[in-house]
């Protein structure tokens, strides 16, 4: 099992900053994010994102639109 580091009150705080940005998909979109997040923390390839959390090309795909629609800059 992969350690998760999304809370419930980040979670929420999250979807409501991707709602306003487009960038929600209900489908996993809380998998991706974790993915995403196990990325940068670790600083390993994105080939190497455990697939408990979704394929590598997902979190690589929503990570690179979710940058072009500004959730990050809005976000952090």
């Amino acid at each position: 099992m992969t350690r998760r580091v999304i809370t419930d009150g980040i979670w929420t705080q999250l979807q409501t900053v991707m709602a306003a940005k487009n960038c929600y998909d209900a489908k996993n979109s809380r998998e991706v994010m974790e993915g995403i997040l196990w990325k940068l923390r670790t600083g390993a390839p994105w080939r190497d994102i455990p697939k408990e959390f979704c394929p590598w090309e997902t979190a690589y795909g929503r990570f690179n639109s979710w940058a072009a629609k500004g959730f990050w800059a809005d976000f952090f």
